[in-house]
């Protein structure tokens, strides 16, 4: 076993062991954002550093915005309008990559999740001026959307449903920590094999690795990119 795969293979079962403790808590929405704070927290120790974990809103210069967002993974070169709360306003340029966390997933529940991805890729840049070094496969100024579950319902299952959904509510990754992984099949994220929308990889510890290697290429570039801040304000 390659010790990328043993690794994932380990960090499957902790993830899952500490979703298994939170059950302890009771309180859904509780639980729910201590589920989240697993994946947040796993994801700050696993990225290139060129990126920050945040969670909020996704705003643009002609004054649309997303619905809420779990985690935002946004440029570090970029700012954002932070609260209290801990719940930011988001500049449309500087996300990279948006996640959906769910304790579980079924293909009604995808619709709802379906609905957020397209209020963001609703959102248009300012600007699409900038520049960028290192794997160039992923496109410049396009985001990332990631579903993530503990326990969701069967992979052909999954699959049936992000087929029948419209291109612009797509997720590009589903991941099931307990089932594995579907990656949009489009040669950017890896190569592109057949015919099917998503490649399918059905070991959670096989799925993690490919994950991690997925992000590796959408968030350890080099990116600048410009903002035409009169947009914003007049």
């Amino acid at each position: 076993m390659k010790p990328l795969v043993k690794y994932c293979r380990g960090a499957v079962e902790a993830l899952n062991a500490q979703y298994k403790m939170t059950e302890v808590l009771g309180h859904a929405a509780t639980a729910g954002t201590a589920r989240e704070h697993l994946i947040r927290n796993f994801l700050t120790s696993h990225l290139p550093e060129m990126t920050s974990v945040v969670s909020g809103v996704i705003i643009d210069s002609t004054g649309q915005r997303s619905k809420q967002q779990d985690i935002v993974l946004m440029l570090k070169s970029m700012p954002r309008l932070t609260f209290a709360s801990g719940h930011d306003l988001i500049f449309q340029e500087g996300a990279v990559a948006t996640f959906e966390i769910k304790t579980q997933i079924t293909p009604s529940v995808l619709n709802d999740i379906a609905n957020n991805i397209e209020s963001v890729k609703s959102l248009v840049p300012s600007n699409l001026a900038g520049a960028q070094l290192g794997d160039l496969d992923w496109p410049y100024s396009r985001v990332l959307h990631v579903v993530l579950t503990y326990e969701g319902s069967e992979l052909s299952v999954i699959n049936e449903k992000l087929n029948s959904l419209p291109d612009v509510s797509k997720p590009d990754v589903y991941l099931d920590l307990t089932k594995g992984i579907l990656i949009k099949n489009e040669g950017f994220l890896f190569l592109k094999n057949g015919t099917e929308e998503y490649l399918c990889y059905k070991d959670p510890a096989i799925g993690l690795a490919r994950f991690l290697a997925l992000l590796s290429k959408v968030t350890g570039r080099m990116v600048t990119r410009s903002i035409k801040w009169d947009a914003y304000i007049e």
